[in-house]
């Protein structure tokens, strides 16, 4: 029985020992099956020797170290079948024919792939996480010297004792051992975040730098969703500390769709309240007669398809108006005295797809106007014979406190060569005006019938406060009684004179011509006296107009240079009747009136050609020129100087030609075999030591002609949407067959804009509105070329973009030969706009006006056909462009990110008219500012201009007078013709018609009933290739009616024929010719006279070789007879009348 007991605790035993055994490999095989070993060739590991196996293989040396628990290493060499077990490693090093091997722990969690890119994570960031794994690796930094298992050991006390600076600095080392290792990454970047910067030291800035590089190098890494969720989270939070908000959230977001953590959640939550989408700020335009109030939000919002509306409430009603654009949103139909409450909902969107989290809501009260004070523009001449009563506005004050100066007429060139006149000035400004360029003369106040917040118009009455008037320019101010500002701001301005003398003047190549009027009868004036002065205040010289109003200075006293240029053209007339005028302001721009082509020559015309426009090295260059005076008659025997220069500006060759034959040059430039390719000038010279009369440029390239061309065009030159324009194509080979079989491929390009020919100088559409990329969309399915070389296909435009401004199409072809070789040609159709449009002009150059000056713009209305309208009640807004700067600090500098708000300052309606330009003036101060036109309709025409405000301007204008309708009766004439000059007027007055074109010719006067005349002009015969018809009508003033005085100015091209000047030369080559054989070409010449000489040069051409270059054959009758642009420049007062 005890026998049989034993027995059986021995079975006992021996199962139990057993089992164990079972699971002590069991628990062995899970401990390998959670490590692995990663090899790497030719490397070893130095150091840390645990043991070491001989004749082994290198799977059983592997086997071996996963197998002791002290084993984490590995060297292996494969010649001696050595196998060096290591307890530690550190630094791996090269040993050819070795392999070091590592114990790595395998996660269980299963691998997600690669990660993918962070669009948030900015590249300047991402260099900086690079350039912090390099130092790491870099020879400055120093290895440490204890093994992996020592330094992750140490790493970890310190992260349990809460030392995270050498948690920190361990970390780091460890990465320089394993940069590979996403984990140690990880642990770097967090230790990193817990360090706290040490004071005075950069350590606040370059903590959270390396913090946000370690997080990404790790997240580049790290392939489980486990620890890329929690890498996200940490760089979220470094983001955060660097104060780059948006890339933080963005990255918390993308660590929440990974694992929805609730201590992540916590953090996203806390950042997007402090940090996210929300209301950062509010302005109150108050200070207008429509008050609005405008919320700013942090983040930019939706461009299109969101009513902002539905988000807005005012007194939990909903608002009247809402714009919302760029950052903003404004609330409109506010009342001045008034509190109010606007809600913006939650929900309220952005362009980023973020929400606000909660309501907000404005308690605001908008205040009354403050008082203030301004003139209706920057016009200067009172009419004598008017009610003389100059209009000041003012809002919220019952009186005005007004002073008037007066700056004598010596002093005229002094003021308007500096940068006060016309300007608003401040009180230093007065100063100077009341101490030493001039002198008070009046000051008192003037009674206003205030109405609250509503603009009211007084007129101060001129009489009164100046009974005497002298010679000289006055200065009036206004400002609120006991107003307390500042001297620097500026004050409501009025600059004038008070004058029955109406000039206008015609500076060319004959000098000044003056001509002087009455504004109340438009009748000339006799004996004005005239004085032009120079800037430097010297008198260049006088003169008194004659019966017809008409003085002339001569030439030599308007070509002064520096001091001595011309500033200022003063009138008198009796004791107390002056004017001036501006000569440094720039003439009128007459480009809407016909006024086209080239600069009018002067006294020597050249114009100068070659063959053809590009030619290989080693050939000849061919270059003529003839010379002519300004009447087109030849100037013989006048030596010119052809200089050539190579592309890169230095000179090659120069020749000169005597012009004996009529005037006639020509010249060869034989080209060097090794000659510089590339663009190469020649210019002409009649002393080159002035100026070129003449330049051509031509090319030197390698090239092979073209062996096809075609001709495209379209029959319409504008369509509407979904309208189709049928596009022609004609081609041919160069040697004369039909392009038949070839192949056409192209595109439609649509593209915005802002100008249309039509309407020089107005622009279309909204300027802040981003303009789109230009679409391009392939012209598919196009037919072959036919057996006559022509071929027809329709273009048409389905979808326009969605914008405000205009749409210009372009269709380009291109035929390719057999060979592959491809010729293109373009043309473009104009697309009429889908509505109405608004057009805005600026009455002002280089998109800038003075610091305190007046802003002035031309508005009218188009149809969709292109045809001017009429439209009232268009409601315009100027708003201020303000730039805020958030600024931000980033790798331990300052860094700012500019956000725009716009303030509204003035405001008002305007009915634009189908005949003529409404006009809107506004006075501004320093900034950048945006005029915005629109309709009371959501869905009407909008546009907007933007323009600068600066402390200088120089004197420059465009000006555009109004326009008078006239008409010639035929297209040309002889010398000798009497020309009939139609005039259709929009009323009755005096009509003063001149004649010229460089210079002044001939001068009628004539008067013209409201129903319009007809003038009759005899053509003199030294007229040249024609003239402008410059006719003005003038205006009377009148007084009783409150008719102001008015000029029209209408201008037409008359063209002369040339007659005996002009040359007709027919060619009859042969149908075909043999190559490499002499060519006899017959010649004549129609129009010679008796007893002259005619010469006539022939060039033979590669149609091929001038198409490379789009060359255009020479046109000497189109240079010497066809239309110049006007070279007078003219000026008058009429557009300063007050």
């Amino acid at each position: 029985m005890a026998m049989r007991a034993a027995r059986g605790l021995s079975i006992l035993i021996l199962l139990f020992l057993a089992w164990a055994n079972v699971l002590a490999w069991s628990s062995a095989a899970q401990a390998a099956e959670a490590r692995r070993i990663a090899t790497t060739d030719n490397s070893d590991y130095f150091g840390f020797d645990l043991r070491s196996d001989q004749n082994v293989t290198i799977d059983q040396c592997k086997t071996t170290c996963l197998g002791d628990p002290a084993c984490r290493a590995f060297t292996y060499n494969k010649k001696a079948k050595w196998c060096f077990l290591k307890s530690d490693y550190n630094q791996l090093k090269t040993f050819n024919g070795a392999v070091a091997g590592k114990v790595v722990n395998i996660d269980g969690d299963p691998d997600i792939g690669a990660p993918p890119e962070l669009a948030f994570f900015p590249n300047w960031m991402a260099d900086q996480a690079q350039q912090y794994r390099n130092k790491l690796l870099g020879p400055a930094y120093d290895k440490p010297t204890e093994g992996m298992a020592a330094l992750l050991n140490a790493a970890e006390q310190a992260v349990l004792t809460g030392d995270h600076r050498s948690a920190m600095l361990k970390y780091e080392a460890a990465v320089s051992v394993l940069p590979d290792d996403g984990q140690l990454w990880l642990n770097l970047a967090r230790e990193t975040l817990a360090v706290q910067p040490a004071a005075s030291t950069s350590e606040a800035s370059t903590l959270p730098a390396n913090s946000t590089s370690a997080a990404f190098n790790a997240y580049k890494l790290l392939r489980t969703t486990k620890t890329r969720a929690e890498v996200l989270a940490l760089l979220g939070n470094g983001l955060d500390k660097r104060d780059l908000y948006r890339p933080a959230l963005q990255a918390y977001e993308a660590s929440l769709a990974l694992n929805p953590s609730p201590a992540v959640q916590a953090d996203y939550a806390d950042l997007k309240a402090r940090k996210g989408f929300r209301v950062i700020d509010h302005t109150i335009d108050a200070d207008t007669s429509a008050p609005r109030i405008c919320a700013q939000f942090s983040e930019d919002l939706v461009k299109t398809g969101v009513d902002y509306a539905q988000f807005v409430t005012v007194d939990n009603a909903p608002p009247k108006g809402v714009e919302a654009k760029d950052k903003q949103i404004c609330v409109e139909g506010l009342e001045h005295g008034q509190h109010y409450d606007v809600t913006f909902r939650a929900g309220l969107p952005a362009a980023i797809g973020e929400v606000t989290a909660a309501p907000v809501v404005l308690s605001i009260y908008v205040q009354d106007r403050a008082p203030s004070a301004r003139f209706t523009g920057d016009s200067f001449v009172l009419p004598a014979g008017a009610r003389r009563g100059i209009p000041i506005v003012t809002v919220n004050m019952n009186a005005a406190e007004m002073k008037l100066y007066r700056i004598g007429d010596r002093s005229l060139a002094q003021l308007l060569s500096g940068y006060q006149f016309l300007h608003q000035l401040d009180g230093y400004d007065i100063s100077n005006i009341s101490e030493q360029m001039g002198a008070p003369v009046w000051q008192g106040q003037l009674d206003i019938a205030n109405d609250l917040n509503k603009e009211v118009t007084t007129s101060f009455p001129v009489d009164e406060a100046l009974p005497q008037r002298k010679p000289g320019v006055y200065v009036l101010t206004a400002q609120a009684v006991n107003d307390k500002s500042d001297d620097y701001n500026s004050m409501a301005t009025q600059w004038f004179v008070v004058s029955d003398i109406g000039l206008s003047t015609y500076t060319g190549q004959d000098g000044l011509n003056v001509f002087a009027r009455s504004l109340g009868s438009a009748k000339p004036i006799a004996g004005a006296e005239l004085t032009l002065v120079a800037r430097n205040n010297e008198v260049l010289g006088t003169a008194t107009s004659d019966a017809d109003g008409h003085a002339v200075f001569n030439p030599g006293l308007t070509r002064g240079d520096g001091g001595m240029v011309p500033a200022v053209l003063m009138a008198k007339q009796g004791d107390n009747d002056f004017v001036f005028l501006d000569m440094g302001r720039a003439g009128f721009d007459l480009s809407d009136r016909g006024v086209t082509g080239r600069a009018a020559p002067g006294a020597l015309d050249v114009y100068a050609w070659t063959e053809r426009g590009i030619y290989r090295a080693g050939e000849d260059v061919h270059v003529a020129a003839l010379a002519r005076d300004g009447a087109a008659k030849a100037v013989e025997n006048l030596p010119l100087t052809f200089v050539f220069s190579r592309p890169d500006g230095v000179e090659s060759r120069r020749i000169v030609s005597d012009g004996a034959s009529a005037g006639g040059h020509a010249v060869d430039l034989p080209l060097e075999p090794n000659a510089m390719r590339g663009t190469w000038s020649v210019s002409i010279y009649t002393d080159p030591k002035q100026p070129a009369v003449a330049s051509q440029m031509f090319l030197v390239e390698d090239f092979v002609p073209d062996r096809i061309e075609f001709d495209m065009k379209a029959d319409k030159q504008e369509i509407a949407q979904g309208e189709t324009a049928n596009i022609d194509i004609d081609g041919r080979f160069l040697y004369g067959a039909p392009a038949a079989g070839l192949a056409l491929e192209g595109e439609l390009t649509l593209s915005t804009s802002r100008h249309w020919d039509r309407f020089q100088g107005f622009s279309f559409g909204l300027a802040d509105e981003q303009s789109a990329e230009p679409t391009v969309t392939p012209l598919a399915g196009l037919p072959v070329v036919g057996d006559d070389g022509k071929v027809t296909f329709p273009v048409s435009v389905d979808q326009l973009p969605s914008t405000t401004k205009l749409v210009d199409a372009k269709v380009t072809v291109r035929m390719r030969e057999t060979g592959g070789r491809a010729i293109e040609r373009s043309l473009n159709i104009g697309i009429r706009p889908q509505g109405h449009m608004i057009g805005i002009r600026p009455d002002f150059a280089d998109n800038e006006v003075p610091q305190g000056g007046t802003a002035k713009f031309s508005l009218i209305a188009v149809d969709p056909d292109g045809k001017r309208e009429a439209l009232k009640g268009a409601q315009w807004t100027l708003v201020k462009v303000e730039r805020n700067y958030q600024w931000y600090r980033s790798n331990n500098s300052w860094n700012y990110e500019p956000v725009t708000f716009t303030k509204s300052i003035a405001n008002g309606q305007v009915d634009l008219s189908a005949d003529g330009d409404a006009t809107v003036s506004v006075p501004v101060d320093w900034g950048q500012y945006r005029l915005e036109v629109e309709t009371s309709d959501p869905e009407g025409p909008a546009t907007s201009y933007e323009f600068d405000a600066g402390w200088y301007v120089s004197s420059t204008t465009t000006e555009t007078p109004d326009g008078l309708e006239i008409a010639l009766d035929k297209d040309n004439y002889a010398a000798g013709e009497v020309a009939k000059l139609k005039v259709s007027p929009h009323f009755a007055g005096e009509l003063l018609i001149n004649i010229g074109s460089d210079k002044l010719l001939k001068t009628v006067t004539a008067s013209v009933p409201a129903g319009g005349s007809t003038v009759d002009i005899p053509v003199g015969d030294d007229w040249g290739a024609g003239a402008y018809v410059t006719a003005t009508l003038f205006r009377p003033g009148d007084a009783q009616e409150t008719r102001m005085p008015a000029r029209a100015i209408g201008v037409k091209w008359l063209k002369v024929d040339p007659g005996s000047k002009k040359l007709a030369i027919t060619l009859t080559p042969p149908d075909k010719t043999m190559p490499r054989q002499q060519l006899s070409i017959p010649v004549s010449v129609a129009g010679v006279q008796p007893g002259s000489n005619a010469y006539v040069m022939v060039a033979a051409v590669d149609v091929g070789i001038l198409n490379l270059t789009n060359y255009k054959a020479p046109d000497p009758e189109n240079w010497f007879f066809g239309q110049r642009m006007l070279g007078m420049e003219i000026r008058d007062i009429y557009g300063r009348l007050i």
